[in-house]
């Protein structure tokens, strides 16, 4: 993948198109004497919906199935049996993949940036009162999601400076979190995309990313592990992994419309990491005028 700043700092930006899809949640034994029982379950069934979701026709037919089930999250009754930092990760979670649809329909639709940049101020609130260092593991990891998918519209100097609290904050929990899949994915992610400014990043994200698909434990980690290290694969252009590969994403969870979409970009030879660089570029030459 060609520069597209100085240094290579804004393949940060890389992310926002890719964090909604990463987040994803695992058993119950991980939330141990981090949320309580009721919000554990809830955390659950957002685990399930965005699976569902995953299996909608169309993006916006996902959004829309997403926006009711974040009504129901957002309703008085639930909202009063939840605690504060539950309430700002589970905003994060649904706001981030409804985001994530509507971009991936129109990375230009009026509002979207507005939704995304709204929830983003809450977390920047919170920052200012919460360090990172007393946050529930889920809000970090939440948090950083939606702030990636923010990061196309900062200034470098903001960028730059939120890009090394990140790295910090997930150089410790992959020390804290090692059987904790979605902490690999989101930090082979994160370290993929500044290879160009750190030495040996990238081949750090492919050993992460490895240790993702080890500690995958439901359909829905599976899915995104698969897909993600198939990305590198199809970069070193070793065409047989990345095919079983993207075949173990499609036997976690089948017919997704979006492992179609992967599999075309990848077929024109683009991985989803360029697409995100590019995407009405990209969008033009694999889809046509579709």
């Amino acid at each position: 993948m060609r520069k597209i700043c100085p240094r290579g700092f804004c393949h940060l930006k890389l992310k926002f198109a890719l964090a909604a899809l990463v987040f994803a949640f695992c058993g119950t034994g991980i939330f141990a004497g981090e949320f309580s029982e009721y919000e554990k379950k809830l955390l659950l069934e957002i685990y399930d919906m965005r699976a569902k979701s995953r299996q909608e026709p169309d993006y916006l037919a996902s959004q829309n199935f997403l926006k009711e089930f974040h009504h129901k999250i957002s309703s008085d009754e639930i909202q009063s049996k939840i605690g504060d930092e539950a309430r700002l990760a589970f905003d994060n979670m649904l706001t981030l993949e409804r985001w994530q649809y509507l971009w991936e329909t129109d990375p230009q639709m009026d509002g979207i940036k507005e939704m995304i940049w709204a929830q983003y101020e809450k977390i920047m609130a919170w920052n200012e009162t919460h360090p990172y260092s007393e946050q529930n593991v889920w809000l970090k990891l939440s948090s950083f999601d939606l702030i990636n998918s923010t990061m196309q519209y900062m200034k470098r100097g903001q960028m730059i400076k939120l890009g090394f609290q990140e790295k910090k904050v997930y150089d410790g929990l992959l020390a804290s979190e090692p059987n904790n899949c979605v902490v690999h994915l989101n930090a082979g992610l994160f370290y993929y995309n500044i290879s160009e400014v750190f030495s040996g990043a990238k081949e750090k994200a492919k050993s992460i990313y490895n240790r993702a698909v080890e500690t995958a434990s439901n359909s829905y980690e599976k899915y995104f592990a698969n897909i993600y290290i198939a990305q590198i694969q199809l970069d070193e252009k070793d065409m047989e992994a990345y095919a079983k590969s993207i075949a173990a994403a499609e036997r976690a969870i089948p017919k997704t419309p979006y492992i179609e979409f992967v599999k075309a970009v990848n077929k024109k030879g683009y991985t989803i990491y360029e697409y995100a660089l590019h995407p009405q570029k990209i969008k033009q030459i694999v889809f046509g005028g579709k």
